[in-house]
């Protein structure tokens, strides 16, 4: 986030030149911040001085609800596709001073103020059809923490899961991975323009084959305020593996992606994508689950990558558990063809919480999938095995002694999975732990409590979020690693399909802290040489 900026302030021959970083205008960015020049010897060799720059304001953008696809639920009632309601939540919070005027919008409503308790501000509002806007303004020289989440919960019918996604901030290249358009599969695909102008957006579809031919309706023209859903089975048909990048000119857009399945009739499972880290030579995907599933088995766990460039690579893919490393037949090292999606499959782990961490050769875009099976109830019409899908979102490989935070919806159970990365992962059984710090609020803003947990570099520890909260209700979770300490951590989120406890599953990726300077360093020069 913190690369150098550099500003002429004047018109004359002579002015003042700013230097400093461009953390403010990164907590409106997206994935943050990028270099306009880099200085040279002559403009560092003047004096500085430091001038006051006030942060500049801050925006979480969340998904709509999950909804099923217009004309999906058709036929008389013994077979709706609809049996039930959907229950659907937005859970926000911002921590410290920044929540303080911090407010909700609803795209094209009117704006609310979030409550404000002791240590946060937060939110728990209807996401609706097309989401909305968590607005606020950071404070100089406090780091900024703020996280929001949409839920969905259906116990059956089509949409029968537990879909959840954070909210997300605007940004101008946003990268999806997962889901399929294949037969039975939709994939709606919604991207928002929270700002006050209008935004061109161009998507980009990638598939087994390689990138696919979207023709006109691969860009459009998004309004201030305005919301697009587009469905990609109907623009990229027959796709079995999706990746998905959105990228926009004139305005920063949000984008998330609801994926659902069908056996027949049968549920397989639905869930909300949110954008993972960009293209990069190292991605850690923390939070996969392991039902013990065979290796053949299709319900087993499933690694998906894609190298976006024109040059294919190789990826070293390392699987961190309970017990340190774990080594799958097959699973070490994949070749990669450029522009290609590819599903690496994960069976034959034992059942457990795993971590996983991608090295490459050339930049890559990752995510992981994990399901949960249950029996059809005895009075179900039709009888067969039902499926829930959860997506894990490839993020950044964190940096030492980073913090993030992330927000709980009501109602599900909540485990946090983290993961000591190590700095060798060549390595068999990696030295060194990592020390982190959990901390649950309640959705009051009070703090509930805190944990010390020391992490094994190369292994996972499991902690339940309702432990650390006691008797309270948790609604935001926060991690801070310690000195040199890289942990990789998402919530794994659970419920209940009305019959069996934690059959419905999703998973969430945390939201990073972000440092808001005050100040930016100035230098004047002779614009003439």
């Amino acid at each position: 986030m913190a690369r150098s900026f550099w500003r002429v302030l004047g018109a004359t021959s002579t002015g003042l030149v700013a230097v400093g970083t461009v953390a403010a205008a990164a907590l409106l960015a997206g994935p943050w911040a990028t270099a306009v020049a880099e200085p040279g010897p002559a403009l560092l060799a003047q004096p500085a001085r430091a001038v006051n720059a006030a942060p500049a304001p801050a925006q979480l953008v969340c998904a709509p609800a999950a909804t099923l696809p217009e004309g999906a639920d058709v036929g008389d009632s013994q077979f709706s596709a609809t049996p039930v309601g959907t229950a659907s939540h937005v859970v926000a919070g911002v921590l410290g001073k920044a929540g303080h005027g911090a407010a909700w919008t609803p795209l094209g409503g009117p704006a609310a103020p979030l409550h404000e308790g002791g240590a946060m501000a937060t939110l728990s509002a209807d996401p609706g059809d097309a989401g909305g806007v968590v607005a606020t303004q950071p404070v100089s020289g406090e780091a900024f923490r703020a996280a929001g989440v949409t839920s969905s919960v259906t116990t059956s019918g089509d949409l029968r899961g537990l879909a959840a996604t954070p909210c997300s901030a605007p940004a101008i290249s946003q990268w999806i991975v997962g889901g399929s358009t294949e037969v039975g599969s939709t994939a709606l695909l919604t991207v928002q323009n929270p700002s006050a102008g209008p935004a061109t957006v161009t998507l980009a579809v990638y598939g087994p084959s390689g990138q696919v031919a979207l023709g006109s309706q691969g860009a459009f023209v998004l309004g201030p305020g305005q919301t697009k859903v587009t469905r990609l089975e109907a623009v990229a048909p027959d796709q079995r593996r999706v990746a998905v990048h959105v990228a926009s000119t004139g305005g920063r857009v949000t984008a998330h992606l609801q994926v659902q399945s069908l056996d027949g009739l049968l549920a397989r499972g639905v869930d909300l994508l949110g954008p993972g880290a960009g293209p990069s030579t190292s991605v850690a995907i923390p939070g996969v689950m392991s039902g013990g599933e065979a290796l053949d088995d299709p319900n087993a766990p499933v690694l998906r990558l894609l190298v976006p460039g024109t040059a294919g690579g190789t990826a070293r893919v390392r699987i961190y558990g309970p017990s340190g490393r774990v080594f799958l037949r097959g699973a070490d090292s994949l070749d990669l063809a450029p522009g290609t999606v590819t599903d690496l499959p994960l069976g034959g782990l034992p059942a457990g919480g795993y971590g996983i961490v991608v090295d490459a050769d050339v930049p890559v875009v990752a995510a992981a999938q994990y399901t949960r099976q249950a029996a059809t109830p005895p009075h179900a019409v039709v009888a067969g095995t039902l499926v829930d899908v959860a997506w894990v979102a490839g993020q950044p490989l964190p940096e030492p002694g980073a913090a993030a935070q992330v927000a709980v919806p009501p109602s599900v159970g909540a485990v946090m999975s983290l993961t000591g990365v190590p700095e060798d992962r060549d390595a068999t059984e990696p030295e060194g732990k990592a020390a982190a710090v959990l901390t649950a609020y309640g959705a009051d803003g009070t703090k509930l409590g805190s944990r010390d947990v020391s992490i094994p570099a190369g292994s996972v520890v499991r902690t339940a979020v309702a432990s650390i909260a006691g008797e309270g209700t948790p609604a935001f979770v926060t991690v801070d690693a310690g000195d040199g300490a890289r942990v990789a951590w998402a919530l794994e989120l659970s419920a209940s399909d009305g019959h069996t406890a934690d059959r419905l599953v999703a998973a969430l990726a945390p939201t990073s802290s972000v440092p808001a300077p005050g100040a930016v360093q100035v230098r004047e020069v002779d614009a003439r040489r």
